[in-house]
């Protein structure tokens, strides 16, 4: 979703749409997004999914659009697809991996959290232990919660780490 919103790729007017799309679709709270998608799709993880899918995705494509507004390109650079898949891209590779892994630390919470709403997670089974009055399950899950988060962070530093990964693209 990138190139919507960049320069390299789209004309002014094209591109002041995509980010209003984008811009739309960030600001819209999760929570908010399932409910709504509940409403319409029933209850399963697919809300969840979509509805996760959308605002996380309109974020990284952000951030990604954004820095690509800043690359030099080169000039005997390609035009049209070849720009986007071998000139654009591979630049921008790693400052994508670099927020993947964040949002993936935060996507894990947050789909903790979809659990109030009803939907399968191990936020739910935290809710349900809460109003069975079970203390002892809701502290188990929480802290199992905890603890998977907790993996993931150490997980995805190591990977940013080993792979060399920032958040910065390679202007050259």
């Amino acid at each position: 979703m990138y190139p919507f919103i960049s320069p390299l790729f789209l004309n002014k007017g094209s591109r002041y749409l995509s980010h209003f799309l984008l811009v739309v679709l960030r600001s819209i709270p999760e929570l908010m997004l399932v409910f709504v998608l509940l409403i319409m799709m029933g209850p399963s993880m697919v809300p969840a999914i979509v509805a996760l899918s959308l605002h996380n995705g309109a974020i990284i494509a952000h951030l990604i659009g954004n820095a690509s507004r800043n690359l030099k390109l080169r000039q005997d650079a390609p035009k049209g697809i070849n720009l986007y898949s071998y000139e654009v891209t591979p630049r921008l590779y790693r400052p994508f991996l670099a927020f993947l892994f964040y949002r993936w630390e935060v996507i894990l919470r947050e789909s903790a959290i979809l659990g109030i709403l009803g939907v399968h997670t191990l936020g739910f089974y935290v809710d349900s232990a809460f109003e069975e009055l079970r203390f002892d399950r809701a502290l188990f899950l929480i802290l199992v919660t905890a603890l998977l988060n907790i993996l993931v962070d150490t997980l995805s530093r190591g990977i940013r780490r080993k792979l060399r990964l920032n958040a910065l693209p390679d202007m050259r």
